[in-house]
């Protein structure tokens, strides 16, 4: 949790040199007319509210605590500003569906309207890097707050955008949303068989509360995958990690706690999981030649992973 804190600590170090050293002129129109699909079957974007009113997304998830625990704030902003901002929730659609998310609208009486971001789009082009994950953004769709403490700086910022009010000095400068992290390198297009098994640093003891099975399933997975990996050394193995709220000592730490062999990196700019579009942590993808042959959840059963891997090596 340390490494969390101190991780965070200097993204939001980031975001305010960003803040007060540029200006700039709006979203361009990748992000401006990026697809929202609400829950109600409605599709909105940005580009439509432009000129017309501030927007105010907020990314969260149903298992995410600090997220449950700002939700009477975000009902709060609803309630009080909703006829001048527009207020959306963007749940990320990872470990999540439907029924979990109307649970948990119907648990904190949330009346703003409710996308889930089922492709990863959403989470990738606005660059969400851990929940809760606020974004502020005036008339002219000039982001004005990015963060994850539903705080006095936020609260500042709102009160101000519902006023029309605007101050160029609290403009961020939207590139921070389009700066592109390290691809992680690999060619699955080589003939060779891949297994790519993701996962995340957090998923075995932060999910313990909210949700104690998928916990236990992802404890349960890391060391059935140790095994795996033993028996299909000759297969390449590569563990990817889920970057939210993960640098590299955590990763390390990782690594320790499990005594993992195989090799691993952090998915930092988020492609592959997009790519291959993984929502549920953990799984196990078997690639050759581009083409994913098979996908598995369910770790339960060893031998079974194995005899898969080995058939596709034939």
């Amino acid at each position: 949790m340390r490494n969390y804190l101190i991780h965070i600590n200097k993204i939001i170090f980031m975001m305010l040199f960003i803040a007060t050293h540029s200006a700039a002129d709006g979203l361009p129109d990748e992000l401006l007319n990026a697809p929202i699909h609400l829950i109600s079957g409605e599709t909105v974007s940005l580009a439509e509210y432009k000129g017309e009113k501030p927007v105010y997304l907020k990314f969260w998830a149903t298992w995410c605590q600090p997220c449950r625990q700002q939700m009477p704030h975000f009902q709060h902003v609803q309630e009080k500003y909703g006829d001048e901002i527009e207020v959306i929730g963007i749940n990320l659609g990872l470990n999540d569906d439907l029924r979990a998310v109307q649970d948990t609208i119907a648990e904190f009486g949330l009346t703003m309207p409710m996308a889930i971001d089922e492709g990863g789009d959403l989470a990738q082009k606005f660059r969400l890097i851990g929940t809760p994950y606020h974004l502020l953004f005036d008339k002219q769709m000039n982001l004005i707050h990015l963060g994850h403490e539903a705080d006095s700086s936020l609260d500042n910022k709102i009160d101000l955008v519902s006023r029309s009010l605007s101050e160029k000095d609290n403009i961020i400068d939207s590139s921070v949303l389009n700066e592109d992290e390290p691809d992680i390198s690999i060619d699955t297009n080589d003939g060779d068989v891949h297994a790519l098994f993701f996962t995340a640093t957090w998923c075995d003891w932060y999910l313990k509360e909210t949700r104690p099975v998928s916990a236990e399933r992802c404890a349960a997975a890391q060391n059935t995958i140790n095994s795996v990996f033993k028996e299909t050394a000759d297969i390449s193995w590569l563990g990817v990690i889920n970057r939210l709220w993960t640098g590299d000592e955590d990763m390390a730490e990782y690594r320790r706690k499990y005594s993992i062999a195989h090799a691993m990196q952090i998915d930092k700019s988020n492609r592959l999981f997009h790519k291959y579009a993984v929502h549920d942590l953990p799984t196990l993808l078997i690639i050759k030649d581009d083409a994913v042959v098979a996908r598995i959840t369910d770790f339960s059963d060893e031998n079974r992973i194995v005899s898969e891997l080995k058939r596709h090596k034939k």
